[in-house]
């Protein structure tokens, strides 16, 4: 590792950005300048959205090794020098190592890079090995197994061979700057505006399934908040308790700030949090220094369907409903109450209380109970 214009930059902040926006990739493709025409190439990649790109020349320059790509989008870390892999990033990982799925994902990289180191990749039976592994790394890529075969078959291999599985490492506790560096990259601070002067605040992480772990552990760390499955591939952490918030979530990034832009949103989610707990909203006054603070958290307000102005007049909008708003359901004994907000989602009461919550789609609704996180 070299200095950086970041002196906070660390190895335990880097492996939890690793886990959330890195990946360990073995790439196996044809080459006719190779003996048996085949070509592997192992490579850590961390990649963002092109803002990040000040962060990204920071964070390689800490690294010391690797280049940047950018397109218009996009801008990537790519390390794939096998010397720079064996020096550099083998022993970073090994002492703050990701964690879960991704750490499986890790033991595999390495096994290949050691391979390598050894010259299997140079012999047929070797060369199997890997690619077996390269397609056991990743199991939701796109890699189909026919292309597997065909890779096999080339060098003289009609099915797929053995390859002992790594030995998964007893993991030591979650690192408090493994977490600012995940949060950097997974999670997220959110201000939701809702009728009647309700302001919800919550701090969420999420992770692809196969690392659903890493958020049983955020639950353990902050000893707050409730893991959930996600309609997609995914799991949320999620905070929204007022109080935990204030009292473990906050004083975390106040002690381990975090690097990216991220910083500036949990800055002003800090400032909103404690004057909600002063219950300042209540007055037109506090409500106005809140919008005010949070409106253009995101993306300076773009994407937004209300002005701040809109904003204000709904948040002090009177709590009873215009005519047609609500409207009682037909087919149940049973009084449920459907309410479209001004906020464009769809809130479930029963019996006036709101504990539960579903977001209106296309797809049939999956209903969620909304606990005190």
């Amino acid at each position: 590792m070299q200095n950086s214009t970041n002196p906070k930059l660390t190895p335990a902040y880097l492996s939890g950005l690793v886990q959330a926006y890195g990946g360990f990739h073995i790439a196996v493709d044809r080459s006719k300048s190779n003996k048996l025409g085949i070509r592997v190439t192992p490579k850590l990649i961390l990649s963002q959205h092109i803002s990040a790109k000040p962060f990204f020349k920071d964070l390689m320059n800490y690294l010391g090794v690797g280049h940047l790509t950018t397109n218009k989008n996009e801008v990537q870390i790519v390390v794939n020098s096998l010397p720079q892999i064996k020096q550099e990033i083998l022993p970073l990982f090994d002492l703050y190592p990701v964690r879960s799925g991704k750490l499986i994902s890790y033991l595999m990289f390495k096994q290949v890079v050691e391979m390598m180191e050894l010259k299997k990749h140079l012999t047929a039976e070797g060369l199997a090995q890997i690619i077996e592994i390269s397609y056991d790394m990743n199991l939701v890529s796109q890699r189909k197994p026919e292309r597997k075969l065909e890779l096999l078959k080339s060098i003289g291999f009609e099915q797929g061979v053995t390859v002992k599985n790594p030995i998964i490492p007893i993991v030591p506790p979650m690192d408090p700057l493994f977490v600012s560096g995940l949060t950097d990259g997974d999670g997220s601070f959110f201000i939701s505006f809702r009728a009647n002067r309700r302001i919800v605040v919550s701090y969420t992480v999420i992770q692809e399934s196969s690392c659903k772990e890493v958020l049983t552990e955020l639950t353990e760390y902050f000893n707050c908040g409730a893991v959930y499955d996600l309609p997609s591939a995914a799991s949320r952490f999620q905070v929204e308790n007022l109080d935990k918030l204030i009292n473990h979530v906050i004083p975390h990034f106040a002690e381990y700030p975090l690097h990216t832009v991220k910083k500036e949103y949990f800055e002003i989610f800090s400032q909103v949090c404690h004057l909600l707990k002063k219950t300042v909203h209540k007055t037109d006054e506090g409500l106005q220094q809140i919008i005010d603070l949070a409106y253009n958290m995101n993306k300076e307000g773009k994407g937004r369907r209300l002005t701040k102005e809109e904003f204000i007049q709904k948040m002090k909008a009177k709590s009873s409903p215009k005519k047609g708003f609500l409207c009682e359901t037909s087919k149940t004994s049973k009084s449920w109450r459907y309410s479209l907000n001004w906020f464009e989602r769809i809130r479930i009461y029963w019996k006036g209380q709101s504990n539960l919550e579903i977001s209106w789609s296309s797809a049939k609704p999956v209903l969620a109970g909304r606990p005190s996180l």
